[in-house]
């Protein structure tokens, strides 16, 4: 039968929202076993859209870590698992007592990820963050906008799918420790920081010659013209970003030639840069009449770099997303089929006809319970009976 890359590795995934569900996404695409564990108190709000998207292929626990018997069935489950990753302040696991002392009494090899919004020291470590305050706080919000006018968010609260993909990466080198020591170690990953190891060369620049990036719309040094271009129908863009004087040459091909892009002074970047209002016009000029694929079919087949600004039911059908295999058709007991993006990264992942919808609150507790940690029926019937553990009673 074949394994997928991350079989023989089992994560606990108590993360909610966004980074820390994206990252433990990954790791269960790649065929590790990961448990999501929840409150069972939660349990009747159900689950949100971004629940679904992101806990598929996860059995959820649901268990009161805030009750002794709560804490030993975590630390028990905690015994048989190499990672365990966790979105709360860093505050809260010491204060349940399963800070990583604790966890590495029980395992010594337990890898703790804990992502915090800025991490676990510092003046602002007990502050909660989502995605949009963490990304302002990196700096690179000071970089987007338009000309004169105030900076803009990314719009996707960048720092959280950053946050999510540097999380895998740094657990994958922590295991890899692992393997060769037999130790476990602590991340301390701060969703403020992700979105910095993005911006290297503006520091570099800063440093070098003292300059300081600021807002330029879709305008890029060295790209002429960089621009999106609104097309025909409802709020309808097409991004065109020309880098170099063959590209330019190719755009004024899939243009037809046109009269207002004839001149001399266009020839060079530096002249097109120079001009770039007066090029916008002519592209926005011929783009607002044109279905917008046809446009970027039209300006890629010259070899021009263009791309549809597409809205999400775009992304779903998009035809050169879907050649390769990208989306996934998973039947959700509630809702029926429903596709969702799969895994842009290569290897060898989990096989798509075995993954699972997002489990409701609770729905693996039985079974986890029983089936890896060998607890008799009748004392986990009592766990939820009690409240301490949520999901259904095994039955006789």
């Amino acid at each position: 039968m074949f394994d997928a890359a991350l079989s023989d590795i089992r994560v606990i995934d108590m993360t909610r929202v966004w980074a820390g569900p994206l990252g433990g996404r990954i790791f269960a695409d790649f065929g590790a076993h990961v448990i999501r564990v929840s409150d069972p108190r939660t349990a009747e709000q159900g689950l949100s859209l971004i629940d679904r998207e992101l806990n598929r292929n996860k059995p959820n626990l649901a268990v009161r870590l805030d009750t002794v018997e709560g804490r030993d069935i975590f630390l028990d489950l905690v015994a048989v698992t190499d990672v365990v990753v966790e979105n709360f302040r860093p505050r809260v696991m010491p204060n349940l007592d399963l800070g990583f002392e604790a966890l590495s009494i029980v395992n010594p090899g337990i890898v703790l990820c804990s992502m915090s919004g800025f991490g676990a020291t510092g003046p602002y470590s007990n502050y909660p963050s989502l995605g949009t305050a963490a990304e302002a706080q990196s700096g690179i919000v000071s970089m987007l906008g338009y000309p004169g006018e105030l900076p803009l968010p990314t719009g996707l609260a960048y720092a959280d799918p950053l946050s999510g993909l540097n999380m895998v990466a740094a657990v994958m080198n922590a295991l890899t420790h692992k393997r060769e020591t037999g130790l476990g170690q602590f991340i301390d990953h701060s969703l403020a920081d992700s979105p910095v190891g993005v911006l290297g060369e503006y520091f570099l620049a800063r440093s070098v010659d003292g300059d300081q990036p600021r807002p330029a719309g879709n305008r890029f040094c060295g790209h002429a013209p960089s621009r999106a271009y609104a097309a025909s129908g409802d709020d309808e863009w097409v991004a065109v970003s020309v880098t170099s004087d063959d590209e330019w040459r190719a755009l004024r091909r899939a243009m037809g030639d046109t009269e207002a892009l004839d001149r001399p002074e266009y020839a060079t970047v530096d002249g097109r840069h120079l001009h770039e209002d007066a090029i916008d016009d002519a592209i926005e000029a011929w783009m607002r009449d044109r279905d917008p694929r046809e446009a970027m079919e039209r300006l890629q087949a010259e070899g021009v770099p263009a791309g549809l600004v597409a809205k999400n039911h775009q992304v779903l059908s998009d035809p050169h997303l879907d050649s390769h295999g990208l989306f996934v058709e998973i039947d959700e007991p509630q809702f029926g089929p429903k596709r969702y993006a799969g895994i842009p990264i290569p290897g060898n992942s989990l096989d798509k006809r075995h993954w699972q919808p997002a489990s409701e609150i609770g729905q693996d507790s039985e079974s986890v319970l029983t089936e890896l940690l060998g607890y008799d029926p009748v004392r986990v019937a009592r766990l939820i009976g009690e409240g301490i553990v949520g999901g259904n009673a095994p039955s006789d």
